[in-house]
């Protein structure tokens, strides 16, 4: 079957296709699981033919397929194409189970959220089921309602969308429970955390601002297990967009400011350590250390507010000579934060001039800055900064953990959205702009770090199949690095925005953009 194209077309819950920017803090991708835990000690065994890539970045969202994995280098809509389908918007990625591809999707023109099951041998659309919202909370420009990946336990798939709740389908479209969480608050860049099934329960992290909660659900009944609200734990924030990871009988979460470690059965906090972050990337874990990448605004210095005495910036400044700065007067340079590999995007940067912002500090209301208001206001943003890094932690503790479990931390071109990739000994990360880190894990040396050529926002994690490395750029570039010495094996340009991250099974490489489910095989 070559370069055969599937439309999914309007009519059965779909609808016609319109791009909408979507954000995944994470983006997920596939799983490879031949075995799922049914309570810590038991172990089901599913056979290798039954359950392929079934959650967010494979199994235990390590990002890795089997090492025999030989998906092409090289592909395009008209190399190696075994087929593609148009789907509905969304940065979901692909859950496979058998022959079956699911994904999710959002439907702008009925205002309803769609599963969808795909074959993965021929991309026909095999089912779909819609749902409609409870509510639409306002998006970030590059968000969606349709983020989170699908996962399964082998009999059933679980959808995870934040404006909904949970759905449970068979695996031929029957719908078996719903979990419906009602109107959802403020959710503009936390909608991206993928569920996942622990034991007999499926895990389900809402990052509402204004009630965050995590939710184990029994994956047979649907009734709630156990829930954990923000301020049931002593930070009480409960709150970020990456997906759970599981390990020696824990299920670990990377939480707004803090990572903590839960009890599947009950619940409870085991153990958490704070730190800078904005909960964004997931996980991965290698003997017993967690990796993982802490970002906020203000976490490198060089990316951060424009340091400058009042006397500096009057010279420079004020023109009209009253010894005061206007907010005309302090122009678009003088920035509060930026991320300067993706200027080009909205919402990547805050400036000073902002009314907002420079209302707080203006304290006469008279729309100028005088000293004592600009040393204020330099005095609360230095006190903001925090730096944050891509950190080694031991996963060994008890209670409230301090810095001194940080193995080791390095803080320049920390990745904002994709999570790290293991692969032997070392930790690799990409980040916007197309910087590629490799880091030691067990002295954190930064050993490699390069410019790989595709430019822009990376919102995918990379991804490890045989001895190649997969990343794709939000700019619709797929870069094949070799896992040896991580240099360029090759360019793909799809010309379609990327925000989902790439899977492979049985050597196909599965590729989700805004408007299409690719499938490439070396032909």
């Amino acid at each position: 079957m070559k370069n055969q194209k599937r439309i999914l077309r309007c009519g059965d819950g779909l609808c016609p296709f319109f791009l909408i920017g979507s954000l995944t803090a994470t983006l997920f991708i596939f799983s490879v699981l031949s075995s799922c835990s049914e309570g810590f000690g038991k172990t089901v065994t599913f056979k290798p033919d039954l359950l392929h890539w079934s959650q967010f970045r494979g199994p235990n969202a390590s990002g890795i397929a089997p090492e025999d994995s030989d998906p092409p280098i090289h592909f395009n809509a008209d190399t190696n194409l075994l087929w593609q389908t148009e789907i509905l918007p969304g940065w979901s990625s692909p859950c496979i189970v058998d022959e079956k591809i699911f994904l999710t999707g959002f439907c702008d023109t009925d205002s309803v959220l769609c599963t969808m099951a795909i074959d993965r041998n021929s991309g026909e659309l095999l089912w779909n089921d819609t749902v409609s919202p409870a509510g639409f909370f306002e998006l970030h420009p590059i968000s969606g309602y349709a983020n989170p990946s699908v996962t399964s336990n082998g009999e059933r798939v679980f959808s995870y969308f934040p404006s909904f709740g949970l759905i449970a389908h068979d695996l031929y479209g029957n719908r078996c429970w719903t979990y419906e969480l009602g109107q959802v608050g403020e959710t503009k860049w936390a909608a991206a955390s993928s569920p996942v099934v622990v034991d007999s329960m499926v895990l389900m992290s809402v990052s509402d601002y204004f009630d965050p909660k995590l939710i184990a659900i029994d994956c047979e009944s649907g009734e709630p297990q156990w829930i954990i609200k923000g301020g049931d734990h002593s930070l009480g924030f409960v709150m970020g967009r990456s997906t759970p990871v599981v390990w020696n009988n824990l299920v670990i979460m990377h939480h707004f400011q803090e990572i903590i470690a839960y009890n599947p059965f009950s619940g409870k906090p085991e153990w958490w350590i704070p730190l800078p972050t904005s909960g964004i990337g997931t996980p991965v874990i290698q003997d017993s250390v967690l990796f993982v990448n802490t970002w906020v605004n203000s976490g490198e210095r060089s990316q951060g507010y424009t340091q400058m005495s009042f006397e500096e910036l009057v010279s420079q400044k004020d023109i009209n000579g009253n010894m005061k700065i206007e907010r005309s007067e302090l122009t678009d340079e003088f920035k509060i934060f930026q991320r300067p590999e993706i200027a080009d995007l909205p919402e990547t940067s805050a400036k000073m001039n902002q009314e907002s912002f420079f209302s707080n500090f203006d304290e006469d209301g008279d729309g100028a800055f005088v000293e004592s208001e600009w040393n204020a206001m330099c005095e609360s943003l230095e006190g903001a900064m925090q730096e944050h890094g891509m950190v080694a932690i031991s996963l060994n503790g008890q209670g409230e953990r301090s810095a001194t479990d940080i193995l080791w931390k390095v803080i320049e071109d920390t990745p904002e959205t994709p999570s790290p990739l293991l692969i032997g000994q070392h930790v690799m990360f990409i980040k916007n702009g197309g910087i590629v880190t490799v880091i030691e894990q067990n002295t954190g040396e930064v050993e490699h770090k390069e410019r790989i050529g595709a430019p822009g926002c990376y919102l995918a994690s990379p991804m490890l199949a045989g001895n190649r490395i997969y990343t794709c750029s939000f700019n619709g570039t797929v870069t094949v690095l070799s896992a040896d010495d991580f240099s360029v094996l090759a360019h793909n340009r799809l010309r379609e925005k990327i925000g989902a991250s790439p899977v492979t099974a049985d050597d196909v490489l599965y590729i989700r953009t805004e408007k299409h489910l690719f499938a490439f095989r070396e032909i």
